[in-house]
């Protein structure tokens, strides 16, 4: 392997990891950043991700320079078929690979858990919108999912026929033709309010000794602290030793996350998660050396000097047709990592784009204690430009949680917790 900052490296995204694309270029010698763009028909708002930075570059036909390149990196699912081609070719490659399937075949991953022994969430699997309607006329409180397109549907809620049947209305026009032929998985709910994630990277198999361990208020914040697997919550343990062996079979290289709920693991993450890839950017240390060697089927142990970290979900509200532009304080510039943009003229733009909601990247702040980095975080929200949301108030419902599982014997940091009252942003 190369000297880090001898290495070229191209990463492979469809946009959503351009901050990590960027933090490897402070160490990197070169990093080629590249975004499927190729249509019949092509547009700017596809080609021009990436582009503008001074750190990295937008490279739209990595072929052209492949023998430029020392290493390939996939941080998100898909192209397991052209990362298989390039390790045939003898490079090295950070990705998922056919270990993807994990995440996107929801029926493969159930059949995992059930090879392994770990306990089996209830659910029932339906064939198309009519079959959905009558399954779920009677039923209450369920957790509706598909497989593979994320970007088509994300779980969602069904509480009852009366507040959520034209969620079924709205969904039955947005299938289209093919509304009779998708797989519904309807799971039941899991008794239990302790939801934990442990966020880590896997190669060839194993773990690092040490580990993320994340509570989530969804798609709004987190909050981690990185401890040895060992003090993890046992759930934790028991996947990351169930799982292991099969993200072996795969030659699997990439950071890998589980939720659990209760005792049972609900969701696999096969790529960098969000929220908690930025908080891994800056508590790794050592970073570039973990994807460098990872890459190569080498395992190497994180280097961290703060052990806390914490993300709030960023939101612009603009219309769907139109861009979004942001300009970043000097001192945010660490702290905040913006996806699917460009930089022009020193304003971030946000293309159009299909799936996009609200959200424009996530707020991060590090620290020794779980209360010095609430603290950082708050200070960081209140620098925030006009305009810039950040889900800062899920903090409080998010505290709330970890105190209750802390209730339950599952223990968070060696320093006090802070109380959800704290997380309240004051003038």
């Amino acid at each position: 392997m190369k000297r880090i900052e001898d290495i070229t490296a191209c990463m492979i995204d469809h946009g959503l990891y351009l901050p990590l694309a960027r933090k490897l270029a402070q160490s990197y010698k070169r990093v080629l950043y590249h975004t499927p763009w190729e249509r019949g028909f092509p547009t700017i708002n596809d080609c021009c991700l990436g582009d503008g930075f001074g750190d990295v570059e937008r490279c739209d036909d990595f072929w052209e320079v492949k023998d430029e390149i020392d290493l390939f990196i996939f941080p998100d699912i898909l192209h397991s078929g052209l990362q298989a081609e390039l390790r045939s070719q003898a490079y090295p490659v950070w990705g998922s690979g056919y270990g993807q399937e994990i995440e996107m075949n929801r029926l493969k991953f159930l059949e995992m858990l059930q090879l392994t022994g770990l306990p089996m969430p209830k659910l029932t699997e339906v064939r198309g919108i009519t079959a959905l309607r009558d399954h779920l006329k009677d039923e209450e409180d369920k957790y509706i999912k598909i497989s593979k397109y994320r970007g088509t549907m994300e779980t969602w809620h069904w509480r009852n026929w009366k507040l959520d049947s034209g969620t079924l209305d709205m969904l039955a026009v947005h299938l289209g033709s093919v509304r009779e032929l998708i797989r519904f998985l309807v799971f039941d709910s899991i008794d239990s309010d302790i939801e934990v994630g442990a966020d880590t990277y896997c190669i060839d198999g194993q773990f690092p000794s040490h580990v993320m361990e994340a509570y989530e208020w969804k798609d709004k914040s987190a909050f981690g602290v990185f401890k040895p697997i060992t003090e993890t919550a046992p759930t934790i343990q028991k996947v990351l030793d169930s799982f292991g062996p099969l993200l072996a079979e795969h030659a699997y290289r990439n950071c890998f996350s589980a939720e659990v709920r209760g005792d049972i693991f609900i969701d696999p993450c096969c790529r960098g998660p969000m929220p908690m890839t930025g908080s891994q950017m800056e508590i790794y240390k050592n970073l570039p050396e973990i994807v460098a060697a990872g890459a190569h089927g080498e395992l190497v142990e994180p280097e961290v000097e703060e052990t806390c970290c914490c993300e709030c979900v960023l939101t612009v509200k603009v219309e769907k047709e139109e861009w979004a532009n942001v300009t970043v304080p000097k001192k945010l510039e660490e702290w905040i990592k913006l996806s699917h943009c460009c930089l022009a003229e020193g304003v971030h733009g946000f293309p159009t784009y299909e799936c996009r909601g609200e959200e424009i990247g996530w707020l991060v702040a590090i620290g020794d204690t779980p209360r010095a980095t609430l603290e950082k975080q708050l200070e960081q929200v209140k620098l925030l430009p006009d305009g810039v949301c950040a889900g800062s108030d899920s903090l409080v419902n998010l505290l709330k949680e970890i105190k209750e599982a802390e209730d339950h014997g599952l223990d968070f940091a060696p320093q006090p917790t802070p109380e959800p009252a704290d997380a309240i942003l004051l003038d």
